[in-house]
């Protein structure tokens, strides 16, 4: 069965919830690390391409995030399912002829409510958690799908599908995530106590909404059901 690659920016990255339903699903994940020297795997190797988000911005100057950037395009003109979330994102809407930019509605942290786009083909909605200040422009003939009351939320095109939030994290990822990141925003006024509870409060209830955005993506990978 081919391996769903999951693109990392972080060390100890929270896969959390597409690790979890891809092993519900008897689905093997490779896990690839650019920034610490991993190679991408082949495209004709893979079954699907998860990159997933991290601190970095899709605009530094990295190798690693130019080649990545031509991994996803080279995954989306072989109609290689992909899953981009937040940096991943962005990382996919520069790979396409997009952009990504310094959010103009600044930090955008915390459980957040998305809404569908007018007119989208495909209902995006619910409440996820978020964390993140800037934002993809997505590239010409992308559909989009889901806006919060600050960001654009969810788009797609051919066989990617991205958002800015963050379906794949669990409580264990948001208190990393806050442990590192909590006495910055507590420097600049932001109250994270409040954004602890929400969370806790969300996964607590069973993170309803990302599983179920999660298991949609998962039920567009037929393919992974061939064998080598």
């Amino acid at each position: 069965m081919k391996p769903i690659a999951v693109i990392t920016h972080v060390d100890r990255a929270d896969v959390g919830l597409v690790e979890e339903i891809a092993r519900e699903r008897d689905y093997p994940l490779h896990l690839v690390r650019p920034y610490r020297g991993d190679e991408l795997p082949d495209l004709g190797r893979v079954g699907a391409v998860v990159a997933m988000g991290g601190p970095q911005s899709a605009y530094d100057d990295h190798p690693y995030l130019r080649e990545e950037q031509r991994y996803l395009a080279a995954a989306v003109g072989d109609e290689v399912p992909v899953l981009a979330i937040c940096l991943g994102s962005q990382l996919l809407a520069r790979a396409l002829g997009g952009s990504a930019e310094p959010g103009k509605a600044g930090l955008e942290a915390g459980m957040i409510t998305v809404k569908p786009a007018e007119g989208a083909t495909t209902e995006i909605a619910g409440e996820f958690f978020s964390f993140h200040s800037d934002s993809a422009i997505p590239p010409a003939g992308a559909e989009i799908l889901a806006r919060s009351d600050r960001y654009l939320q969810a788009w797609s095109i051919g066989s990617a599908f991205a958002v800015q939030f963050h379906p794949e994290i669990t409580m264990r990822g948001v208190n990393g995530l806050l442990a590192v990141e909590g006495p910055k925003l507590e420097k600049f006024g932001v109250d994270v106590a409040p954004m602890r509870r929400d969370a806790e409060r969300y996964f607590a209830e069973g993170a309803t909404d990302s599983r179920t955005l999660l298991n949609r993506w998962f039920d567009r990978l037929p393919h992974l059901l061939i064998r080598d």
